[in-house]
Parts: structure tokens; sequence; C-alpha cells
């Protein structure tokens, strides 16, 4: 009776109100007329159909109102949950048979089929108007979210959060990115820098290495003058040489350079002798507190063998001394060694054979290390083999020692009384003409010597010196 006979307004409010809770307020209020949850007859049917959102809105006593501008936001969204799930319990049976013109007809009606036809119809055209109530409550629901304050105002508050948070995740990402980029150029100048204090070091030990080289030169310069003015062989003070350039560091060689600098030949040779004495008993001195008792019988045993040698030496013959001691021949490398040395150590040196014996035990290492009698022994028994080879004879030496005479002992057949052979002459005049006299000093005798094989840089200078006095004697 309701749904058609009582007059009902079905207007919607405009879009844009000038007052919305002014003009949306009374129609909520008069619509909730036709709100099914509030009937109590429909209460069990409409307990199986709600969800649970409609659940806790209809187990209120009153439906929510649409409040006002203070209202929460909450409540709003309740508000609007509560009519977005709106049932209304309006019957439009009578207003469809109204419109079809079919209410006497239905009364009429000649047979049950026709009446069960008519009813359809109606039923049909109701369901209709019914869509119709839903679709004018769903827009009224619509235009009322669209135009109040309160759910513009939190748009719009979302938005800028929204916008907000974009913001903070760009400037996040920016600050991010500049991180990175500031940690990349650190690392790039912390890599750039680290290469450049290497070069700096690397350029520093060069540096230092070639000045260490040129004091080592210096210093070899200081000894080769000494010895020169001295008349003596230029390798006379190698081993001392030696010990003091891998013993002595750049600012102590320098220091060591300058106290020989302006000093007499033989003073600078004396220098030389006392620091390499000094730094061999410094060795020694440091070594024997690491050297065991098996080493001191060793080296207890080496003297006492160099003791008897030289005993046996200054009292009998050769003969004598050999018939004392069992010998041990040379083995092919010491002969080599023998044959090198006899070369390197020319006749005429301080402590010549001395020098060569202290040559072939460091060349070969033997167990009982060769002395001067021993070496000067078998130097006469190979020219021995070598004479009584030229002259056709026979000997009874070893073969190792033959064998070491026809390669490593024998002389050119064509020397010259100052030791000189023809073929030797020739190649120091090739290297003089070869190396000008514009050259410096010392690197141009260097390199002609380097052309003469067997002679050292003292002897092709005191050659050129004999053939220049004797050229200078027939003019």
């Amino acid at each position: 009776y309701d749904s058609t006979e009582m007059p009902f307004d079905d207007s919607l409010p405009s879009e844009n109100p000038s007052d919305f809770f002014q003009e949306y307020g009374p129609v909520f209020e008069r619509n909730l007329h036709f709100d099914a949850r509030l009937l109590p007859s429909k209460q069990n049917d409409s307990n199986k159909k709600r969800n649970k959102r409609a659940s806790s809105a209809r187990n209120n006593k009153k439906p929510p109102s649409l409040g006002d501008e203070n209202t929460s936001i909450e409540e709003v969204h309740e508000f609007y949950d509560y009519w977005t799930h709106f049932e209304s319990w309006r019957d439009f049976s009578l207003q469809a048979a109204r419109e079809l013109e079919t209410e006497d007809h239905l009364e009429n009606a000649e047979s049950r089929y026709e009446k069960r036809w008519y009813q359809k119809e109606i039923d049909r055209h109701a369901k209709k108007l019914k869509q119709q109530e839903v679709a004018r409550i769903t827009a009224l629901v619509e235009r009322a979210m669209a135009a109040d304050p309160r759910l513009i105002q939190e748009r719009k508050r979302l938005i800028e959060e929204k916008e907000r948070k974009q913001r903070e995740r760009e400037e996040e990402a920016l600050n991010k990115k500049k991180r990175e980029e500031e940690a990349r150029i650190a690392e790039e100048r912390r890599v750039e820098e680290e290469k450049k204090r290497k070069a700096e070091e690397k350029l520093q030990k060069e540096k230092e290495k070639k000045m260490f080289r040129k004091c080592k030169q210096a210093f070899r310069r200081y000894v080769s003058e000494a010895l020169e003015e001295l008349l003596e062989k230029e390798h006379a003070l190698e081993d001392e040489v030696d010990l003091i350039c891998n013993e002595l560091d750049r600012l102590q060689l320098t220091g060591f350079n300058e106290k020989l600098d302006s000093k007499p030949a033989p003073e600078v040779v004396s220098l030389v002798k006392k620091q390499a004495e000094d730094l061999r008993s410094g060795a020694s001195q440091k070594n024997g507190e690491e050297v065991t008792d098996e080493a001191t019988s060793k080296i207890d045993n080496v003297n006492e063998k160099s003791a008897v040698k030289a005993a046996n030496g200054s009292s009998s013959t050769p003969s004598s001394s050999s018939s004392s001691k069992v010998k041990v021949p040379f083995t092919k490398e010491e002969l080599s060694a023998l044959a090198k040395g006899v070369k390197k150590f020319p006749p005429g040196g301080a402590n010549r054979w001395d020098q060569i014996a202290h040559y072939v035990n460091n060349l070969c290492r033997p167990a009982d290390p060769r002395t001067k009698e021993e070496c000067i022994e078998t130097f006469n028994q190979v020219n021995k083999t070598v004479k009584a080879q030229r002259n056709g004879g026979s000997t009874a030496v070893p073969a190792k020692t033959a064998e070491a005479a026809n390669t490593e002992t024998s002389k050119p057949p064509e020397e010259n009384s100052s030791g000189w052979s023809s073929e030797q002459d020739q190649q120091l005049q090739n290297g003089l003409a070869k190396y000008p006299a514009t050259m410096e000093k010392n690197e141009r005798w260097t390199k002609i010597a380097q052309e003469v094989p067997g002679k050292s840089k003292k002897e092709c200078v005191q050659r050129f010196k004999e053939i220049r006095n004797a050229i200078k004697a027939k003019k």
C-alpha cells in the first residue's frame, strides 16, 4: 500500500548543491522509509543475504546519518557503505498492472492459463520498475559521494599524500644516485691517487737505484784509477770492491767515496782493503754466533791440512810432499777452472797462485780445497803434456789432463815475448780504429778490451803504450 497509494518524492538533488547537508540530508531520510532491513517481518530473510560489512552496519538499531562537516571520516565511510548495500522493500506490482492496464483482465481471465500469462507480464514490468528504483538509489549515493565535501577533502588529502610519497621516493632515488656518484668519484680519485703514489714510489726507487749505480761506478773508478797509477792489475781488488758494493748502502758508499776523493793511490788501496777487512770481520763475527760444533770442527780440519801442506812445501821437495799425502787428481771441471784462472791472473801479479787456487775453489767447491802447490803442480804437468805432444813423445799424464791441455791451456803458436799474439795485436788495432779517441776514456778502453779475447783493459792500455813507445823510438 505504501509503495503505490501513498505519494513519494523520487526526485534527486542537484550534482552541485549550494549546501550539501541541507539538500542531501532530507533525501536520505525520506528514502529510509523503504529500507528492508528496518522491517521486522523481513529480518530473517535479510540475515541470510547480507555480507559481513553490511552485517556490522545492520546490527546497529539506528541507521547511520549523513552527519555534518565535523563527522569523522570513518563514520562517513560507514554511512556510504550502508547505502551502497541498501535494500528496498518497495513493491511495484500494482503500479505495473495499472501501467499495463491489465488489472481488470487479471480478475476476469477466462482460464488459469490466461491469468497466469497476465501475472507474468505484470511481474516482468514490476521487475523493471524495481531495477529503476535500485538505479535511482545508486545514483543518489554516487551523486552524494561526488558532492560530499568531506570525501572531496579526503580524496585531496590522499592525492597529496600520494604525491608527497612520490616526491620522497624521487628524492631518495636522487640522493642515492648522488651518493653512488660521489662514491664512484671518490673511488676513482682514490685509485688515481694510489696509481700516482705507486708511480712516484717507483720513480723514487728508480732514482735511488740510478744514484746507487752511479755511486758504485764512481767507487770502481776511484779504485781502477788507483790501481792503474800503481801499475797493478785491474782485478787485484775485485773481491774487495764487490764486497763493499754489496754490503754498503748508497749513503754509506757515498760517504766512503767522499773519503776516497783527492786521496793518493796507495791510501785509496789501503782504505779499500781496510773497509773490506772490517766488513769481513763484522760478517764473520755475526756468522760466528750461528756456527755449530760440527762446522767448527770442519774449519779446524781445513786449517790443520793447510798447515801440513805449508810445512811440507817449505821443508821438502814437491816429490817428498806428494809422498806424504794421497793425491786426488783434478776433475775435468777443476782443470777447466784452473785453465781459466791462469788466463784471468797472468804472470807478474801479486799472490798470483793464491788467487788462482781461490778462484778454482770458489768455482768448483771441492770437498778438500785446492792449494796453490797443487795448482802449480797440476799446471806443470799440463805444460809437460803439451810439450810432449808437440815433440811427438808420450807421458803418463791422465787423459783428463791431456784433454784440458789441448782445449784450455794451450798457447797460440805465434805468441811473442810480451804475451801478445799477432792475431791479438790485429784485434787491438781494429778496436782502436772502431772506437775513436773522442769517446770517454774508461768506456773506450772497456769496449776495446771486449774486442780482444783473453786480454783485460789494463793489458790493452799497456800494449798500446808499448807499441806507441816503440814507434817513437824508431823515429
